[in-house]
């Protein structure tokens, strides 16, 4: 489990605007080294250089920066609008944290931000002689940046926002989730069982999605105030302002704000340590698909596929039962309800999809003979179900070939 500092650098990390202003801020940083490497420029070589030459290839950079960036900004937005339009509006979310895409735009950015300083300063004259040179040097290295940066966007658009390319992105996301939440099904702390009586509530000040737990600060809090800590609501749950998050038996108010501050509640739910919120993405394309008005089994039998593999992609090794928070009492992950309310609208929809319901037996099949033990079960419950169900809308010859005969 990652410690909550870096969980967050990663998330601001993925913000655009963040990538954006770190670019800009080497844009200026590199008009300064270029003012301070002119000093080891030797005298008298100046010449090889005339300032008509960097300020030629400046106007370009700055010119074609900024249409590509704003040719760019539109192909991200109207991409967005489609992966929520087409395949389900939980994707939109996956394209925001699409760090290639915000490098690029970063970069452009960044070069047509190095560019006007660039130019300002050469009208104002603050670079002349030897510092040329280095000017020089400097914007053919941004030049090739750039250049680097558009074959990477156009590589990138083959795919973008396409759903082969989304529904693997949330798979990706899932896969890692789920396999988290499998070996730390208490993220580290002691599974929930019965809250003492005289412990205090919390209650949430917003309302919101529960998004994520920093359980070592929370930890810390509990140290801190020789206090423990039940958490009494399960991550991805929908909370309301008022209504209880957790219990403590000692501290104060203090404690209590700190408590909040560390239990993340947001408007979106989260995928970190929310493994049910990708696999219901993942149901929610497949469903869309399934539907009277776009009729694609063939979708649907995808996200059938991708949702058995994150759940046969368990850990190798057993969950572990290491305790290293100590103070804190958790929700354990519950498996079965998140792979029960992603897997049982496939097989509702797709019931009168002869192909659709060959895979999802399969697959639930798949799971029965290779899967966790603890989902084996639900997984045969599931496919009975479907199977019945299957059996008010399909022929006779279709339901044998459902059952491999």
């Amino acid at each position: 489990m990652i410690p909550t500092l870096l969980r967050k650098a990663h998330d601001i990390s993925r913000i655009l605007v963040v990538r954006v202003l770190l670019i800009a801020f080497l844009a200026v940083l590199s008009i300064v080294l270029t003012k301070v490497f002119s000093i080891f420029i030797p005298d008298g070589i100046s010449y090889k250089v005339g300032a008509e030459s960097v300020d030629h290839i400046l106007s370009i950079i700055a010119n074609s920066m900024l249409t590509v960036t704003t040719f760019s900004l539109t192909v991200m937005a109207a991409t967005h609008r489609s992966v929520a339009s087409l395949w389900t509006p939980r994707a939109h979310q996956i394209l925001l944290q699409d760090t290639t895409t915000h490098t690029v735009l970063a970069t452009f950015v960044g070069a047509y931000l190095y560019a006007l300083i660039a130019i300002v300063l050469r009208e104002t004259e603050v670079f002349q002689g030897e510092e040329l040179l280095v000017l020089f040097g400097m914007t053919l290295l941004v030049a090739l940046l750039v250049v680097a940066a558009i074959v990477r966007w156009i590589s990138h658009l083959e795919m973008f926002g396409s759903l082969i390319e989304t529904a693997s992105r949330i798979e990706e996301q899932t896969h890692t989730a789920w396999q988290m939440r499998r070996q730390w099904p208490a993220l580290g702390g002691h599974e929930l069982g019965s809250v003492p009586e005289n412990a205090r509530p919390v209650t949430a000040e917003r309302s919101g999605y529960f998004q994520q737990i920093y359980q070592d600060r929370l930890q810390k809090a509990a140290e801190e105030a020789d206090a423990r800590i039940w958490v009494t609501r399960h991550v991805g749950a929908f909370i309301h302002r008022g209504e209880e998050i957790a219990r403590t038996d000692g501290g104060d108010t203090g404690l209590d704000d700190r408590i909040r501050a560390h239990l993340s509640i947001g408007t979106l739910r989260n995928y970190a340590q929310d493994p049910g919120f990708g696999l219901l993405n993942l149901s929610e394309i497949g469903s869309r698909a399934l539907s009277p008005g776009v009729n694609d089994p063939g979708t649907g039998i995808d996200a059938i596929r991708r949702i058995a593999r994150v759940i046969l992609g368990d850990p190798d090794g057993p969950e572990t039962g290491e305790v290293s928070h100590d103070r804190l009492y958790l929700p354990r992950f519950d498996a079965t309800r998140a792979m029960e309310r992603a897997l049982a609208p496939l097989g509702r929809d797709g019931a009168g999809f002869v192909e659709v319901q060959a895979a999802f037996a399969e697959s639930l099949a798949a799971i029965e003979r290779h899967g966790p033990f603890d989902l084996q079960l639900t997984a045969r419950r599931l496919r009975e179900a479907a199977r019945n169900r299957a059996e008010e809308h399909l022929t006779e010859p279709e339901m044998r070939r459902i059952s491999g005969d």
